[in-house]
């Protein structure tokens, strides 16, 4: 079975800081086939990178914390990570918590104050609008009792 799944969870250090966010658990998950992506590095962002946030979903716009919009590159990056989990016929991705590509959850409120609310990174939305099941590394074991059980 393919899986989508953040890069810097595998260990890729793509996060903005340009380190990674390693769960060391899914090295030894050799029954599936992981399918890696990185939404903000495939819109041309680079490592490391200032910190973004979603300010607003209507009209959708990310913008960097010295002000700059991010949008297109978050969008074609979300768009192009769309392509390879769709060319690999991923159903179900395990992505980064609180990213503004990502996260399923919970995101930045975009004042960059670390206050977190309720809401989706646009990859994660996408993914969703296409029939992808998304979790979070939060949701861990619950990932893999849900993989457990489509596996048979």
């Amino acid at each position: 079975m393919n899986i989508g799944i953040s890069a810097c969870l595998l260990g890729e250090c793509c996060t903005y800081k340009g380190d990674n966010h390693l769960i060391s658990e899914l090295l030894v998950m050799d029954d599936f086939h992981f399918i890696s992506v990185c939404p903000e590095v495939m819109g041309g962002l680079t490592i490391p990178r200032d910190p973004c946030e979603i300010i607003s979903y209507n009209p959708l716009k990310i913008i960097s914390i010295k002000g700059e919009d991010k949008t297109k590159a978050y969008l074609q990056g979300s768009y192009k990570a769309l392509e390879l989990f769709k060319e690999n016929h991923v159903e179900i991705a395990l992505l980064k918590y609180k990213s503004p590509s990502c996260s399923c959850d919970k995101i930045y409120d975009g004042t960059f104050t670390g206050k977190l609310v309720d809401g989706q990174g646009i990859f994660a939305a996408i993914c969703q609008k296409n029939q992808i099941t998304v979790f979070h590394e939060k949701q861990l074991d619950e990932f893999i009792a849900y993989i457990k059980k489509r596996r048979y």
